[in-house]
């Protein structure tokens, strides 16, 4: 209790402390891009210089905000609705599943701006331009700042009701500067097709969140009754499952342009479906009465988009997207059913929200599959958009082999891997040695941080209700890390268990 106490009197002042920081580098740092600055008369106008000149003055910026931002729109929504919502399945974490979702997000993207402006000044160094090093910010950067905010939303899953608001803070500064250094040395140095993240943010924010996760590990969350959902928190959840599902092509193709964005959107859509097809499928034949999961149809329905995410750009077909769809879907729900109680018992994972079920795996997939597709591709087939998806392949850029490329996905997974492996376990390993980071051993409540309504007791039972009992909160029938509720509150053998999102 002291701890905690100790902790909302200088969890505020680290956020003010932490903004003032970002405030004082933006202002001495960051400008806006060509697009935002004032813009330049074109053609007869300004050649003239007059103010009065009677032809029409076209004033035309570097990029067209009108093709980005509907793209950003998408992508913004699913981070700040999306995500928040889809983890608000927990009976009494509704409050800090989508506030700290908030509140992660936005700090994510002051300090992710930082970051990767910070990481380009090594190319504008080496340039020798003789310009001041600037930070030039622009709706491309809006859209590459909200995935990294997704990357440490990802991670945020896997902690969920167990780590702190301010671990989770503290943890998510640590992420956003190795996200940012992964993200620059494929820029740099793989040049990876990676367009719509399923590495570079899934694989990341999934691996991430795990090596912290087992560094925070808490055997008394592990049987927490708390670790569970009620009938309306499922429904709210659902919520935010149908927005990211919605949403996704935008997110696969904000980054692409011209055909290749064309083609990402079209196969993200198809993948999508045959994400959702698989998930229904396996859901019910893996159940022994052959029911569906609400958590698989929350979670593993969305695998298809994450998947699809390396190779959505490619020239692949419609058919081989709702291929990789399907799989992904399967690969998911076979993860919740199988990997995640095995990883709860034997490696101390505890993955809240089953982030590698749905980030980690399909994002591992999909790199396997950029490699074959980046392997197959060639000039016949791809003609002159063969350069735009692997600009490395560009003979005026270096020439790479297809089968070189394909090395060069597979490195940046190799990467990935590791960066975020060790980013995640000194993260966890400092908020778990520190004093003044170490948290309190209440789990999964709102009533720690959040105040919270008279009739919440009502409505956000602390436990499940006994089966003799009237009651008007149904408990749901789904599998946790370890209860069941089929109507009861009796502890599950650990081999049976399944952590969930």
């Amino acid at each position: 209790m002291v701890t905690v106490t100790l902790e909302r009197l200088v969890f505020p002042g680290t956020i003010l402390a932490l903004e003032i920081l970002f405030i004082v580098i933006f202002g001495a740092l960051v400008e806006y891009d060509d697009a935002g600055g004032p813009l330049q008369a074109t053609g007869d106008a300004a050649a003239n210089g007059s103010e009065n000149e009677s032809e029409t003055v076209e004033l035309e910026s570097s990029r067209s905000t009108i093709k980005t931002y509907p793209f950003f729109q998408d992508v913004h929504v699913m981070i700040f609705v999306g995500f928040g919502f889809l983890m608000t399945f927990m009976r009494r974490y509704g409050f800090g599943s989508i506030g700290f979702n908030l509140l992660l997000a936005s700090l994510a993207i002051q300090w992710y701006t930082i970051c990767s402006g910070l990481f380009t000044f090594i190319d504008q160094a080496h340039a020798d331009t003789g310009e001041s090093l600037r930070i030039r910010v622009g709706l491309e950067t809006l859209v590459t700042a909200d995935f990294s905010a997704a990357a440490v939303l990802i991670t945020f899953g896997a902690l969920l009701g167990k780590a702190t608001p301010f671990q989770l803070i503290f943890i998510a500064v640590i992420e956003v500067i190795c996200y940012s250094a992964n993200e620059a040395l494929n820029l740099h140095v793989f040049q990876a097709a990676d367009v719509g993240g399923s590495m570079i943010i899934h694989t990341f924010g999934a691996y991430f969140g795990l090596a912290a996760s087992a560094m925070l590990y808490k055997k008394k969350a592990y049987s927490d009754d708390k670790n569970s959902s009620v009938y309306h928190s499922d429904l709210f959840a659902m919520i935010g499952t149908l927005f990211l599902w919605m949403f996704w092509p935008s997110f696969n193709g904000a980054l692409a342009s011209g055909n290749a964005q064309y083609r990402a959107v079209i196969n993200t859509y198809y993948a999508m479906t045959g994400s959702v097809l698989a998930s229904f499928i396996v859901s019910m034949c893996t159940d022994k009465k052959q029911r569906l999961s609400m958590t698989h149809v929350q979670n593993a329905t969305l695998a298809g988009g994450v998947a699809i995410g390396s190779i959505a750009d490619m020239l692949i077909q419609p058919y081989a997207a709702i291929v990789v769809g399907f799989l992904s879907g399967m690969l998911s729900v076979i993860g919740y059913k199988l990997l995640s109680p095995t990883m709860d018992r034997w490696f101390y994972l505890q993955d809240t929200c089953g982030v590698h079920n749905l980030h980690g795996l399909p994002g591992v997939f999909s790199a396997v599959a950029s490699a074959i597709a980046a392997g197959v591709a060639s000039f016949s087939n791809y003609m002159d958009s063969l350069y735009v998806v692997f600009p490395a392949r560009d003979p005026s850029d270096g020439d790479r082999s297809a089968g070189t490329q394909a090395g060069f996905q597979l490195a940046l997974l190799a990467s990935t891997l590791f960066i975020s492996i060790l980013g995640g376990l000194v993260a966890g390993l400092i908020v778990r040695l520190l004093p003044f980071l170490k948290g309190g051993s209440t789990f999964f409540d709102d009533s720690v941080y959040w105040e919270l309504p008279d009739d919440a007791d009502k409505y956000l039972p602390l436990s499940n209700p006994p089966d003799n009992e009237n009651t008007p909160i149904e408990v749901v029938e789904r599998p946790s890390h370890a209860r069941n509720h089929q109507g009861e509150a009796a502890l599950l053998d650990s081999k049976s268990a399944e952590s969930r999102v």
